[in-house]
């Protein structure tokens, strides 16, 4: 057994940026990208094409199917909606085929739901796919946008050098204020300067933007969502004091409900993107989506705490054998303590859940009355919690989460609160098991064409000392003792892939190809 300690680092560094009245929380909405892409083809594909019938079919189930009722506002347009050319008089206009009733009418429809519309555009030459960009015309655009009723403009930076984003992106967004309407404005500055060499200047982006991409394109991939988490985690003291109320770092789409991860993976994410104070912008496709991811994307709970008006971004505080602890401070604060929203993330493949015990104080959360302690996902309430007692978690492998809430207890503790055996029992005291992990398997090499040359036999994860814990999982039943035979697989067959991406130089422009 080993044991660690975990340091929490300061967690209240927050910026000070565009006060423009708007994106006090992160955005909330539906956008078309991830999903969806740049299916132009209504002939052969009139369902999934970007047209006006997708964007109105989606503002319908934002209403009806009780995602308005959870927070979420926007619908978004992204790239391919435009015509290959500009008007006779040097405006944008859209696909006449695809979007017959113009984007003002579209923009309309939105509003009567009660929605807000957003639009894409991008300072080049061309947006990505192709189509034209601002280059040229900022006043022009920003003052159509404001014709059509836009509400939120995500401005992109394929076609156009980094160097010039200093000038060109808040230049664009002057012109957006000077229209006079409220459109929250969606930066892609950072990620192209980045990958080409240059350091943003932070100060002028959150002075401009009400948020920014950072870090590449989501794709739909659990490798894709593990990047993310990573960029954000090493990157952490730099990135997090930008964030703040009016000014987000935008890791890109949720992908829940689509094809790349799993029931669990999908609940990482949307518990990752709340401790990242994220725009929680969904790319899916609503209109079959299954109601367990349905219930991820519209629990109330996380919502809250994405939406948490304090605005500071969580860190990750540790970082051991695959285990993650995330945390962000929340509301309610008292006597200059703040609550927390933690995120264990069990990032093992071994098989088998991990055990993660710590105390409260070990993660920073020293209030003398204690917590009030809450799982995000199950609802179960652990009651109050002091600071120097062992708290347990068994976290599922592969990408999986545990996520509570933390609030603090104002006043002295009450005794009568507090079980005297509380000390980290699990959920639901019946039918218990203790699980040897691995059974029929001592890490004695005789299987590693199965477990693989670099195997290690699972421990019980304590963070900062005390005594090795057992394993007791809710809700199993004992197993039937049957004899284990190992399985038999071919030579290979199960070898690591890297299955990535990357932003790769292309004529001169940084593009995500989708391949690495």
């Amino acid at each position: 057994m080993q044991y660690m300690g975990v340091a929490l680092l300061s967690l209240a560094g927050v910026g000070v940026g565009l006060d423009n009245g708007l994106a006090r929380t992160p955005p909330m909405g539906w956008l078309a990208w991830e999903r969806f892409r740049c299916n132009t083809d209504c002939e052969n594909d009139p369902h999934n094409c970007i047209s006006e019938r997708l964007f109105m079919q989606m503002a319908d189930l934002l209403i009806s199917d009780g995602y308005y009722d959870a927070g979420y506002r926007y619908i978004n347009i992204d790239d391919c909606w435009l015509a290959h050319e500009r008007d006779r008089r040097g405006n944008l206009q859209p696909d006449g085929t695809r979007f017959p009733s113009g984007i003002k009418a579209l923009g309309e429809y939105v509003h009567s739901k009660g929605l807000k519309f957003g639009i894409y555009e991008d300072y080049g030459n061309y947006t990505c796919a192709g189509y034209p960009g601002i280059l040229g015309h900022l006043k022009e655009d920003a003052e159509t946008f404001e014709s059509w009723g836009v509400d939120y403009v995500k401005l992109d930076g394929c076609y156009s050098h980094p160097n010039d984003m200093d000038k060109g992106y808040p230049e664009f967004g002057y012109w957006l204020n000077q229209t006079g309407r409220p459109m929250i404005y969606a930066c892609s500055w950072p990620v192209y300067q980045t990958y080409s060499g240059m350091t943003p200047n932070y100060t002028s982006i959150i002075n401009t933007c009400n948020l920014w991409r950072n870090f590449d394109d989501i794709q739909d991939s659990w490798n894709s969502v593990e990047r993310t988490i990573d960029y954000y985690g090493d990157n952490q003291d730099i990135i997090i004091a930008n964030a703040g109320p009016g000014h987000w770092n935008d890791p890109d789409m949720l992908i829940i409900g689509n094809f790349g991860l799993s029931y669990e993976q999908c609940k990482t994410q949307m518990a990752m993107w709340a401790i990242f104070a994220a725009p929680l912008l969904m790319s899916v496709d609503l209109r079959t989506l299954k109601p367990d991811y349905k219930a991820i994307l519209k629990n109330k709970l996380i919502i809250a705490v994405n939406q948490d008006p304090l605005g500071i971004q969580g860190r990750r505080i540790y970082k051991q054998k695959g285990i993650e602890i995330w945390a962000r401070p929340i509301m309610p604060v008292y006597r200059a303590k703040y609550s927390y929203a933690i995120v264990f993330l069990n990032r093992r493949t071994d098989g088998t859940p991990s055990e993660v015990s710590v105390t409260l104080k070990e993660l920073g959360l020293d209030n003398p009355a204690g917590y009030h302690i809450e799982d995000l996902y199950d609802e179960h309430v652990y009651g109050i919690v002091t600071p120097d007692r062992r708290f347990k978690v068994d976290v599922n492998p592969s990408g999986s989460v545990v996520m509570i809430r933390c609030d603090i207890v104002k006043g002295k503790t009450s005794q009568n609160l507090v079980q005297a055996a509380w000390d980290a029992q699990p959920r639901n005291a019946d039918g218990f098991v203790l699980d040897l992990g691995n059974i029929g398997y001592r890490g004695n090499g005789q299987y590693s064409e199965i477990r693989g040359a670099g195997y290690v036999e699972p421990e019980s994860i304590t963070v900062g000392g005390g005594p090795p814990q057992s394993r007791i999982f809710r809700n199993t039943q004992l197993p039937q003792s049957v004899p284990y035979q190992p399985p038999s697989y071919p030579a290979g067959q199960y070898d690591n892939r890297d299955n990535g991406y990357s932003f790769q130089n292309i004529n001169g422009q940084y593009i995500n190809t989708g391949k690495k």
